[in-house]
């Protein structure tokens, strides 16, 4: 969830609107016709940049998926298949669990777990808005020990 980017874009849309609501109430019959324009397609610019800048925050989370199966870990990101990208991890090359403070997330139940890994190209894994983080890594705890011991990967020769 992007919540900051919806709060930050929602003021902006609103000071706008509110902007433009006491503009056209009567702040700007002063001025002259030309000032009026400019002001009005500021003001239409500035809700126009907030809607498109909300709604990339939407897709860029909604089309962001992990699937986390027995031996690997499988980050896909991208609307299209044209301009998706799927990284895969085995579950063998993570190095640690990270849980940072869930911040607004925490207002709907929600938290981001970071799993660290030796992975050149996935370093570092972001699973944001999962409703129970400790249960995901009670359930990944046991099979990275697991493989960890056995030193197997999905990948492996």
């Amino acid at each position: 969830m992007n919540l900051g980017t919806y709060i930050f874009w929602g003021i902006i849309t609103f000071a706008a609107a509110f902007g433009l609501l006491l503009w056209n109430s009567g702040i700007g019959r002063s001025y002259g016709d030309a000032l009026d324009q400019v002001i009005e397609y500021a003001i239409a610019g500035t809700l126009v940049f907030a809607i498109l800048s909300c709604l990339m925050a939407y897709l860029s989370t909604r089309y962001e998926r992990t699937v986390i199966t027995r031996n690997k870990i499988k980050e896909a990101k991208g609307i299209t298949s044209i301009f998706r990208r799927e990284l895969f991890c085995e579950i063998s090359d993570i190095t640690d669990f990270k849980s940072p403070p869930a911040g607004l997330l925490g207002i709907f139940g929600l938290s981001t777990l970071v799993i660290e890994t030796h992975d050149d190209d996935q370093p570092i894994i972001s699973i944001r808005a999962i409703p129970d983080r400790d249960a995901l890594i009670k359930l990944l705890l046991p099979v990275w020990r697991k493989a960890k011991m056995d030193r197997k990967g999905y990948f492996a020769e």
